[in-house]
């Protein structure tokens, strides 16, 4: 495994785009055993992902909201170091939970390998490595430096990957909640965004604070990472 992460490590330094990336990091996982492989940067209930799934289950995924359900997500967030899972990750779990592995399976998603690591703003970027087998384990140890030096590479690489790349759920602003949000990415503050769009100061807080809950970030600062990041902005 140490080999291979090196490897990927290598072509990733060398990656120009969002194809390549998808060719490297599919040929890593095919080359370790797996079927796919899955990217995800996620933060509360704000998740993009990248991926070699089935456009049918990245579509399922997302109109169900199974980012906030998912057990490995849930795993990652709170070990932030690599580890296996499977079936039996859910035998113990919530209804919800055995209902999207249940969904999940019907794509041959069974068990697999991801390594996660903390990202800006709180959030956590996890790779994947996806089976069709009932508890398929990469032989031998896994480099807890190599396999997060791996999942940095992807985040750096696809961090300004173009939007309609990244597969998230979809969040729609106002025409007011986005000028608000672009006046506010351009450093004017609530009583100057007031002056410039005609509206009182406490509108435009209205406007700034809706747009961060439908972001669901915590800051102003974040809202507009967010929305610049889906292209909204």
């Amino acid at each position: 495994m140490k080999k291979r992460l090196d490897d990927l490590i290598d072509v990733l330094s060398l990656s120009t785009d969002e194809r390549s990336t998808h060719h490297a990091l599919l040929s890593f996982a095919e080359q370790c055993g797996f079927d796919n492989f899955a990217y995800v940067n996620v933060r509360a209930g704000d998740t993009e992902a990248f991926s070699s799934y089935p456009q049918e289950w990245q579509d399922i995924y997302f109109a169900n909201q199974y980012q906030t359900v998912d057990p490995v997500i849930t795993f990652a967030k709170r070990l932030l170091k690599p580890f296996h899972w499977s079936a039996p990750l859910w035998w113990s779990s919530s209804p919800e939970e055995r209902k999207f592995y249940a969904h999940a399976r019907q794509f041959g998603i069974v068990s697999g390998l991801s390594m996660p690591i903390p990202t800006e703003f709180g959030r956590t970027a996890i790779l994947t490595l996806a089976s069709k087998l009932p508890d398929f384990r990469f032989e031998g140890a896994i480099d807890d430096i190599r396999a997060a030096t791996a999942t940095a590479m992807v985040h750096t690489r696809l961090k300004g990957a173009d939007p309609l790349i990244m597969r998230r759920p979809d969040v729609s602003l106002s025409v007011r909640e986005k000028e608000c949000l672009g006046w506010a990415a351009r450093g004017k503050s609530m009583s100057l965004i007031a002056d410039i769009l005609g509206i009182k100061k406490v509108t435009v807080r209205y406007y700034l604070d809706h747009a961060r809950r439908k972001l669901e970030a915590n800051t102003t600062s974040n809202a507009i990472y967010l929305a610049t990041r889906r292209g909204l902005i």
